[in-house]
């Protein structure tokens, strides 16, 4: 399945001494390029980016809080306070999403709410708590609905502002936009599909960053907070869309980034691994699910290593996850044995991007501390996507 997308496996046996020397490595490039006014400086391939972006997903709130996340379960023992930039990070997030066209709501991985979730995690305050339910609250109306920018990413809000405070209010607020998605499925000779209203198009994502697996996260992992009935419809729908989107091919099975699409990624954010990440996490037990699912791993193992990097949403780390989910999932060790293969691989490739740079790549979903995240669960054994399974 060699294509221009993607890398060969690197023939580099597991060794566990090396990948905790990588996260090291990544940690201390990390800290040594933090600029207290102007946090990290831009990577040439994030799209254009001005130094100091201050997103969760492409800037400095994603990686301070994979750099604290890192620290909390023990992958790193380096101190650090980022407290005193909290203010300049909210700040300059706010002044960078203003200039969005979805700024009147509340993006998750771009606007200020994930940079309030943050200053929540570091330093818990009323008010901050306040200001992410009211911004959280303004998504009821958005009409886009996806996790990058819109209601699922304020459902998952909900979620972690719950585990951090106990608060009884982020539960109403959730099933209010989950009754709302869930009433705004539409069926599709495809199965039940979500339109997406994005970027000034309108189409039926299918991954984990715009589409129908995205709108789904929020509602697994807040399984416990649905209705009986609605987890009913979920687990009646997902093998029934999942098996209708499905590429079967000798190498496995892979499913578009557009519901009837052509495209053929294989990466998080479109393709076989973000469908196999999200959905591997169903609380249902069903063969034939399963089956799709591992069949969905075969292809992204088949693919091989992803040629842009050793990033989460479209490199070697995030396609990674897809095994850990299936091992964890299945039980069988085969997968956790593929998830190391393929992080000794995106080490090598994230060691000679910095290499030729002189410096890492500063950004959580697209960066380096992603896949230190990655490599800590290769290490334990026990998958948590960033942003979605932890905050």
């Amino acid at each position: 399945m060699a294509d221009s997308l993607h890398i060969p496996l690197q023939p580099i046996d597991w060794d566990a001494e090396d990948v905790t020397a990588a996260i090291g490595e990544i940690v201390t490039d990390a800290l040594a390029s933090l600029d207290p006014v102007h946090f990290w400086p831009a990577h040439p391939k994030d799209d254009g980016l001005p130094d100091g972006t201050a997103s969760f997903y492409f800037g400095a709130t994603g990686m301070i809080w994979a750099l604290d996340y890192l620290r909390q379960v023990g992958a790193i023992s380096v101190p650090f306070d980022f407290g005193p930039v909290l203010p300049r990070l909210i700040e300059n997030s706010r002044a960078e999403f203003a200039k969005r066209n979805y700024s009147a709501h509340g993006s998750l991985l771009f606007g200020d709410l994930g940079s309030l979730l943050l200053m929540m995690r570091l330093r818990p305050d009323a008010v901050v708590a306040d200001q992410i339910y009211d911004r959280a609250e303004a998504n009821i109306s958005l009409p886009i609905r996806e996790l990058m920018w819109g209601m699922p990413g304020s459902m998952l809000a909900c979620l972690h502002m719950h585990d951090m405070t106990r608060e009884a209010r982020w539960r109403p607020l959730f099933n209010a936009q989950a009754t709302r998605l869930l009433s705004e499925l539409e069926d599709t000779e495809l199965g039940p599909l979500w339109r997406q209203d994005l970027y000034g198009h309108h189409h039926r994502w299918l991954g984990p960053v715009h589409g129908y697996a995205g709108n789904m996260i929020p509602l697994l992992r807040g399984w416990s907070w649905l209705e009986e009935e609605q987890r009913a419809l979920v687990t009646t729908i997902v093998p029934q869309t999942l098996t209708r989107n499905a590429w079967r091919t000798a190498a496995g099975i892979n499913w578009p980034a557009i519901a009837g699409g052509t495209s053929r990624l294989c990466q998080h954010c479109h393709g076989a691994p973000g469908m196999v990440t999200t959905f591997a996490d169903v609380p249902l037990e069903s063969p034939g699910l399963d089956e799709l699912l591992r069949q969905g791993g075969e292809f992204t193992w088949n693919a091989g290593p992803l040629s842009k990097g050793s990033n989460l949403c479209h490199g070697t780390g995030g396609n990674g996850y897809a095994f850990l989910k299936l091992f964890r999932r299945l039980g069988d060790a085969t997968w956790l044995e593929r998830a190391r293969s393929f992080a000794m691989t995106a080490i090598a490739q994230c060691r000679e991007e910095r290499s030729e740079l002189g410096r890492g790549r500063y950004t959580l979903w697209t960066g380096d501390v992603g896949l230190a995240v990655y490599l800590w669960d290769c290490l334990t054994g026990e998958p948590r996507f960033p942003t979605i399974d932890v905050f």
